[in-house]
């Protein structure tokens, strides 16, 4: 039996990206994370423990990227860029990202050769996340939302990213760097240990079909 062209259909790029997603979801340990965020699409139960972290503490050796960088650049992002980190459907709509950065957040990371690479979020008047909004000193930032695009994993790009972030937040006058990391995303932690980073409190916060809500402190580190 001999096979035709026509009998050998090749997965499309959309399904390998999905495909892709999945494997993702079990090599970086966030399946617990996905049934969590099913729930809350549902609207019935929305809850998580999560670590408020500080990064860049201290010294830190740069992070080395298994790339050569020399055809990278680093810059902010505009409105016109929220196109193509849209379709990569990476959390936000492009509108809503548009949004963001017309309140004033800014979006920063890397392209090769003007193609989007590697990306974060900054917010330099609040921690945004959703139990908690707290408003920023002037020394202050919160980062958020880091996204490699799929055909650079793998690089190392985003610790490097992370640590040219904190370089030109410290040029800015921003020398207090937060963030907040969800408990079931170890990926995200071990990420940011790298960078020596510390939480600072453990968190639960629980709300029942959006109307009840709960907050407290598990924990505080010293």
């Amino acid at each position: 039996m001999t096979f035709s062209d026509k009998a050998i259909k090749m997965p499309s790029y959309k399904t390998k990206n999905i495909w892709e997603k999945i494997q993702d979801k079990f090599r970086y340990g966030l399946i617990l994370q996905s049934i969590k965020n099913r729930l809350e699409i549902m609207g019935i139960l929305w809850f998580t423990p999560y670590y408020i972290v500080q990064e860049g503490i201290g010294e830190i050796v740069i992070p080395e990227a298994k790339c050569d960088l020399s055809d990278y650049s680093l810059e902010f992002f505009e409105p016109v860029d929220m196109k193509a980190i849209g379709e990569e459907k990476c959390g936000y709509s492009e509108e809503r990202m548009i949004a963001m950065l017309e309140e004033g957040k800014k979006c920063y990371g890397m392209k090769f050769n003007g193609e989007i690479a590697v990306f974060m979020w900054i917010d330099l008047k609040e921690c945004h996340y959703r139990p908690s909004r707290v408003p920023l000193e002037k020394s202050e930032a919160y980062l958020f939302h880091m996204y490699t695009m799929y055909p650079h994993r793998g690089k190392n790009l985003a610790p490097y990213l992370r640590y040219k972030c904190y370089e030109m937040l410290r040029e800015m006058g921003r020398d207090t760097f937060y963030s907040v990391t969800e408990y079931f995303n170890s990926a995200s932690m071990k990420f940011k240990q790298k960078l020596k980073a510390k939480p600072l409190k453990l968190i639960f916060y629980i709300e029942l079909f959006r109307k009840l809500r709960w907050s407290f402190t598990i924990k505080k580190y010293s």
